[in-house]
């Protein structure tokens, strides 16, 4: 899967997870994905015509879907320094979480080999912390040659650490996962990992920016009119799952029965990359945040 979505802006990888590559003579990867995915992105990279200096290795939060894929990238861009937010480098440096990130990052390649993605399995490196090389905070701009730069704007509510980065030469913006995993075309995941408020807030902050492409870390990009469509569905998909989760609780239902509930509701769809303990532990801190706010 290789896209031209503007001038400046390649997407490679699967459908599943997209790497973003932004400038043509210089360029930052934005997204790094698993070490599964690295083998479809080297794949479309070595048969490419062009193939920009990589500069940088952006990681837009530190989740294992979203670093497991640097040192496979690291390989190929020995000279590209890693990026990513004080708070991602703090968690990419504990040993204990590392290693349940690439464990993982293992099963995830037994998912990619199944959905046909991978024809056989891919060799996950040893667990291991990730050295940030460029630190990067809400503010910030990252300057490639032939004049192209890069917003960073501080996004969170997903989690403490997530990014979001914009193009203003091609209204392009990358928001990771700020907004939510999309589950089918048609209906999101709410993530508000960190904070349910800090989430909506984030979300009604990037719809302020003019954007022509929708750059998300998984499944569909979206553009022109179907932008706004995108951030109105995230929007209610978190008000709806507050609302639920807020209405089982002042019911006195018990937390295992609106666990079930939840996870019954979102567990389908592109969602199912994912583990059943990875999504369970997901429903445990939705319903946390929104319960801190009642």
């Amino acid at each position: 899967m290789t896209k031209q979505l503007t001038d400046n802006v390649r997407c490679l990888g699967n459908r599943h997870f997209n790497f973003f590559i932004v400038g043509q003579k210089e360029a930052a990867l934005i997204e790094c994905g698993v070490t599964g995915a690295v083998v479809n992105f080297y794949q479309q990279w070595q048969s490419a015509v062009l193939q920009p200096e990589i500069r940088y290795l952006i990681a837009m939060h530190a989740h294992f879907d979203h670093v497991c894929g640097i040192p496979a990238l690291r390989k190929m861009f020995p000279t590209a320094a890693v990026a990513a937010s004080p708070h991602a480098q703090k968690v990419m440096g504990k040993p204990t979480v590392m290693e349940n990130f690439f464990a993982q990052d293992e099963q995830m390649v037994q998912v990619l080999m199944k959905e046909g993605f991978l024809p056989e399995p891919v060799r996950v490196p040893p667990a291991q912390t990730i050295i940030v090389d460029y630190l990067l905070e809400d503010g910030d701009t990252l300057y490639l040659r032939t004049g192209i730069k890069l917003e960073i704007i501080a996004a969170p509510g997903h989690s403490p650490c997530s990014l979001a980065a914009y193009l203003p030469a091609d209204k392009v913006m990358f928001l990771s996962d700020a907004a939510g995993f999309q589950i089918s075309d048609t209906e999101i995941f709410p993530i508000f990992f960190q904070g349910y408020e800090l989430y909506v807030e984030t979300i009604k902050r990037l719809m302020g920016y003019p954007t022509n492409v929708l750059g998300i870390a998984h499944e569909r990009i979206w553009t022109g009119n179907d932008i706004e469509i995108f951030y109105k569905r995230a929007l209610e998909a978190a008000q709806n799952a507050f609302k639920e989760i807020r209405e089982m609780t002042e019911a006195g239902l018990q937390e295992a029965e609106m666990k079930d509930r939840l996870f019954n509701r979102y567990y389908q769809g592109n969602l199912r990359i994912y583990t059943p303990e990875n999504i369970h532990t997901c429903i445990d801190l939705l319903i946390k945040r929104v319960q801190e706010c009642l």
